[in-house]
Parts: C-alpha cells; sequence; structure tokens
C-alpha cells in the first residue's frame, strides 16, 4: 500500500469520530507503525513554523485536503492510547506524541518509556495518566518523561494515575512531582515498601492490591484525612495496625490476606467513618463466631451507619454490638495514633467502668475551686435585675417590624431611647432649626477614631418634598474612653465590606493552580484563580491564607522579572493591599486575571442628586463597588457639598 492510499484510508477512519476525539468523549487509539507514519507525513510536508496550517504544494496536492485533517486531529485530541505493533521492534521504536498539544488523558501500553519522547511538554496538561507492563521504576516517568530525561518537575494537573501490571518493587521520592494526584492505582506489582506514599496529601483513592505487602502501611500527615477508599486485596498482610490514623477512611478491603486472629482487628476500631469492610479469604473469616466477634472491634459510630461487613450488611443485632471495644484508653496510643501494644489495649477493654456522678447545681450559686477539691459555698446575694433582657426583647421586637433599616428608622432616636443613652448633642439637628451656614458645616468627635464628617455625608431621601422633614444625625459620644454605638456599627460596615466568603476545597476541582511564592525560586504558595476570586493558599496544608474577589483587582501585571507578577487590589486592609508573586506561568495568570475582571466588571449607576442650598438637581456616575467609597459630591452650580441622594 502506498503512503498516499495508507492516509487517505486514515483519514476515512477517523472523520466519522472525529467530533468525539475534539470533545474528549472518545479516546483515539494509534499502534506506534501508524504513529510514525503520521509523523513522518507531518515532518515531510508540514513546515515546522507552522503550528495550524500549511499550504498546498504542487508535487503533493492530492495529500493536502488528508493531511490537513490528519494534523489538526492530532493537535486538538483530548484522549491518546498508544499500542505496541507486532510487526515491529519494541525494543528499538521510538514513539514521538509531542505534536499532542491539547492531549490531557495519556496511555501508553508494553512501550519501553524510555524509547517515548515529547511528555515533557505535555506535562502541564495531563490529567490522567496510564503506564502499563513498560515501568520499573517510578523515576522514569515522573522525573525524567521518558525519553526526554528532562529534569525534575511539578506535574500541576494529574489527578489520576494508574501504574498497574507493571515491575515496582518500592516507592520512590518521585511522589513529590505530584501534590494533586486524587486517584492512584498500584496493583500488580511487587511493592513491599510504601514509606514514600505520604507525599500525596491530597489522595483519595488507592490501590494496592496484587502485591507483597506484609503488613498494611503507616500513613501520617494529610494524606490520613483525605483518603477514602483503600484497596489492600490479595497479599501477605498479617498487621493492619497502621490503619488506626485514617479517620476518614469509607471503604477497606483485605481480602485474601494472612490475618489469623481477632486481636489484629483492633485499628478498626479507631475508623469512625468506615462502612465497608471485607474480610474474606483470611483465616479469621473462617471462625464460628466471625462476624459476631468482629462486630465487637468496630467503631461505636459504624452502629446507625449501612455497614457492610463481607459484602453483607449488617443485621440489627450485629449493629449493636458495634463499640463494644470502644472508648478505648487513650494511654495505650503512641504519638502516631496508632497502638503501642495491643496487650495494653486489651487490658483497657476489660477495665471496669467508673461510676459517675452528676451533681446538680442551682443557679445563683458560687462554684470556688481550691486544692484541687470542689466546693459548694452558700449562694451569695445576687442582684436580680433582669433590664438587660427587657431591653433585648424591645431590640427584637423593634427589628422585626422594621426590617434591614431598623437602625436607620427615625434617625435612630426609638433605638437611643431603648439602649436609654443620654441626649444627642448640639452636633444633631434639624434642617428646621438649622441656622449657621450651610457651607461651613462641619462634625467634630471627640472620638479620635471618628472619620465621618457632615461635608462629606450624602443623604438618601426616598422622596424629594419631604426633605425638611429628614435630619442628620452626627452625634459621636465616647462613654469612658469607648466607641459609641454609632462609630461600632460604621466600623463593622467597613470589615464586612471587605470580609470574603470562607473558602472551600472545591476551588482545587474548579479554578486554575499556579504554585509560586513571593520571593524569586520559592514554591510555598498554591495561588488558586476561579471564575469570581483568587485565594492564597500554603502549598504544604493547603490552608487558606488570604481570598479576594476579582472585581476588587485594580491591576494585574508583569513585573521587570520574568517569572514576577504584581496585583494592587481595591481594599481597606494593608496586608492585603497588595502582592508580588513569582510564578513559572506568569503571563498565563495575567491574562486569566485580565479575563476575570473583564467578565466580572461592576457596572456604572446613574445617581441623582438635589443640592439642599440652592435646590439644583443634578446627576453624576458612579461605580459600584464592594469597598465603603468616601464619595464626595459637590453641586455644580453652587459648589455646595451639602447635597442628598434622590431616587
Amino acid at each position: 500500500m502506498s503512503e498516499q492510499n495508507l492516509l487517505s484510508g486514515i483519514a476515512n477512519l477517523l472523520r466519522p469520530v472525529s467530533t468525539d476525539v475534539f470533545k474528549g468523549k472518545g479516546k483515539l487509539c494509534l499502534s506506534t507503525v501508524y504513529l510514525n507514519k503520521l509523523n513522518k507525513a507531518f515532518d515531510e510536508n508540514v513546515p515546522e513554523e507552522l503550528t495550524s496550517s500549511f499550504h498546498p504544494t504542487e508535487e503533493k496536492a492530492s495529500l493536502q485536503k488528508d493531511l490537513q485533517f490528519l494534523f489538526d486531529l492530532v493537535k486538538g485530541t483530548v484522549a491518546l492510547k498508544v499500542t505496541p505493533d507486532l510487526l515491529e521492534d519494541l525494543e528499538s521504536t521510538v514513539v514521538n506524541v509531542k505534536r499532542f498539544q491539547n492531549i490531557k488523558l495519556l496511555e501508553i501500553h508494553k512501550i519501553d518509556i524510555a524509547n517515548v519522547i515529547g511528555i515533557q511538554k505535555l506535562r502541564s496538561n495531563i490529567e490522567e495518566l496510564t503506564c502499563m507492563y513498560n515501568l520499573i521504576n517510578l523515576a522514569d516517568i515522573l522525573d525524567k518523561c521518558g525519553g526526554d530525561c528532562s529534569h525534575k518537575f511539578n506535574w500541576a494537573e494529574l489527578k489520576r494515575a494508574n501504574f498497574s501490571h507493571n515491575r515496582l518493587h518500592t516507592i520512590d521520592t518521585s511522589f513529590e512531582c505530584t501534590p494533586w494526584l486524587q486517584i492512584l492505582d498500584l496493583s500488580h506489582n511487587c511493592i513491599t515498601n510504601l514509606d514514600w506514599i505520604d507525599h500525596l496529601p491530597n489522595l483519595k483513592r488507592l490501590n494496592l492490591s496484587y502485591n507483597r505487602l506484609e503488613k498494611a502501611p503507616r500513613f501520617k500527615g494529610l494524606i490520613c484525612k483525605r483518603l477514602q477508599v483503600l484497596l489492600l486485596n490479595n497479599n501477605f498482610i498479617e498487621d493492619i495496625s497502621g490503619l488506626g490514623t485514617l479517620c476518614d477512611l469509607l471503604q477497606l478491603d483485605l481480602a485474601q490476606n494472612c490475618l489469623n486472629d481477632h486481636v489484629t482487628l483492633l485499628s478498626i476500631s479507631q475508623l469512625p467513618s468506615l462502612s465497608s469492610l471485607d474480610l474474606r479469604g483470611n483465616p479469621i473469616n473462617f471462625h464460628p463466631l466471625h462476624r459476631t466477634v468482629t462486630c465487637n472491634y468496630l467503631n461505636k459510630n459504624t452502629a446507625p451507619l449501612s455497614f457492610v461487613l463481607d459484602n453483607i450488611p449488617l443485621t440489627r443485632t450485629e449493629k449493636s454490638l458495634a463499640g463494644s471495644l470502644y472508648p478505648l484508653n487513650q494511654g495505650s496510643l503512641g504519638s502516631n495514633g496508632s497502638y503501642s501494644s495491643q496487650n495494653s489495649l486489651e487490658h483497657s477493654v476489660q477495665e471496669r467502668p467508673r461510676r459517675v456522678r452528676n451533681v446538680p447545681i442551682q443557679e445563683g450559686y458560687d462554684i470556688v475551686v481550691k486544692e484541687k477539691k470542689l466546693d459548694v459555698v452558700v449562694p451569695s446575694p445576687r442582684s436580680t435585675n433582669r433590664s438587660h433582657l427587657d431591653i433585648k426583647n424591645k431590640i427584637e421586637e423593634f427589628r422585626r417590624q422594621h426590617g434591614e433599616n431598623w437602625m436607620s428608622y427615625a434617625a435612630g432616636e426609638i433605638f437611643q431611647e431603648v439602649l436609654k443613652f443620654p441626649e444627642p448633642s448640639k452636633a444633631s439637628t434639624s434642617f428646621k432649626d438649622y441656622q449657621p451656614n450651610l457651607d461651613t458645616i462641619s462634625c467634630e468627635s471627640e472620638h479620635p477614631n471618628s472619620f465621618v464628617s457632615a461635608p462629606d455625608m450624602v443623604l438618601n431621601v426616598d422622596n424629594p418634598d419631604t426633605t425638611n422633614e429628614s435630619f442628620v444625625t452626627c452625634s459621636h459620644e465616647v462613654n469612658n474612653g469607648n466607641d459609641s454605638v454609632e462609630d461600632i456599627f460604621s466600623n463593622s460596615q467597613v470589615e464586612e465590606s471587605t470580609i470574603e466568603p470562607p473558602s472551600d476545597d472545591e476551588d482545587f476541582d474548579q479554578g486554575e493552580i499556579f504554585v509560586g511564592g513571593t520571593a524569586p525560586n520559592s514554591d510555598d504558595l498554591c495561588i488558586v484563580v476561579t471564575e469570581t476570586h483568587l485565594s492564597e493558599r500554603d502549598s504544604v496544608t493547603s490552608k487558606e491564607k488570604a481570598r479576594w474577589h476579582i472585581n476588587v483587582v485594580k491591576s494585574c501585571q508583569k513585573g521587570e522579572n520574568p517569572n514576577e507578577v504584581k496585583i494592587i487590589f481595591d481594599t481597606l486592609r494593608r496586608d492585603r493591599s497588595a502582592r508580588n508573586y513569582y510564578i513559572e506561568e506568569a503571563e498565563k495568570f495575567v491574562n486569566l486575571i485580565s479575563e476575570g475582571m473583564i467578565k466580572n466588571k461592576l457596572p456604572e449607576i446613574r445617581i441623582q442628586y438635589q443640592c439642599m442650598k440652592c435646590n439644583n438637581s443634578f446627576s453624576k456616575t458612579k461605580k459600584t463597588s464592594t469597598v465603603l467609597d468616601e464619595v464626595k459630591v459637590t453641586c455644580p452650580k453652587c459648589d455646595s457639598n451639602f447635597v442628598v441622594e434622590s431616587k
């Protein structure tokens, strides 16, 4: 078959399914022979400087249409599977995948990973990676990227990895490059050591079945709070004491192992979230009272759950036995949460429960602790004044009547009467009794933190015709050096306007993640950018340090350093007003923030004002903002700043 007929046949075969390949609904499966033929055709007909299309030549004009289609298909492929060809020498075959620029899922089967090149350029985009029948150690793919022999670098998007059916014996430090990995399959290997599995703080599912483990791995760190499914079936496990730290584990498969005594299940009682346990094929499974004895070792929190033991739900009687050996004696627990010895735990189970006496203490008695003894003293005379409860009931009733604006109803006079505040100072007055020039009005406060002044105030008046009946309250009273009620509520509004809602671990799934820091060559931070928010997290603990809404970003631009990004925020908090990040993908980060600023741009509104001095009506444009702005509006006719907002 000629080259032209071969390429035409491939193009005609792939055209009907090209839509599914572009959308990621289908997986493009190519053998090494056809993949090399495509690369050879592209090298001969596609210039290197062109990335999206190429011009036809007179010599091979009939091939250009099919080559153009195949070139676009390779660039837009989302999922790729590469398999060997029986007619080709696998040891000398070199496979190049660098042209699959949009790939997110990559599978390589039975091909020596050292002969695969081009993975280094795709490392930042791959979300799912599968390597089967071709690995001896993980460093060949995670550190060196196969035949590229690259340096160690993070797989920023990798969340699922399948390294099953290989010849792996140990787990090395290569998992330091995959901090966001959530699902890992290491089944059907020869693993005996799992010391470096703790470098996966976000792992949720781990499959270690069909290996050579003699004891369950001891987990520590953040993985203890994230791991939910653990499959350890078909190993040689005799000891599972290391599983006691997995506080959020839901499913545990220990089938076909070497557990020969129910005492080895003591660590199961430390798993409060466990809902499924499989012990089939173990020596203890042949015990005549296996299910009854096993239920005694379950945590008491599993009783109300639909717990499944050996693929059979627990009966009501079996549920009542759960928690018989819990709570455990805390003295028998080690520093890492595991048991120091099983004998001490058994002793704590057989220990007689202590009697606890509940002593009723009437309200009004004084409790005095003296020399570690609790003495009840004769009740002291106390005031039975319940005026504070009456004030509380009045405030709640007042709030129900007037809704959200209950604090500003009738200029707060009723609220002041309820709290029994002193009469307002002379600075508080109405428009009817006001005599001085309106242009020189000022509101002086004795409190140093007061920031409101009469010339800067803009009043909201629903009805312009009733402006004479409205009045301004500018009093700031200080009692014993403390803020007055008006200052307290004004300060709380400022803080609430800049506080962002609490973050969620779902940001990792919904946003773009950039690893960097506030200093060059540092990677102590993870900057997560979503459609509406920008958050700053610790790269080790994933704990959120700061959070901003996109619409408070004033500017975002690259600095003098190629990896430097400078951001300025529109916020009142000085510690969050600006940031300098050093990110490897600085240009992508700036473009993402710029797009978010355009999408979340606040609209401009037109506000109608009326001057209280010359009765002139005018309007001005104002941008809505989440931060409290100091708005200064003056009349264009008389330059008076004593104006009101009319709706």
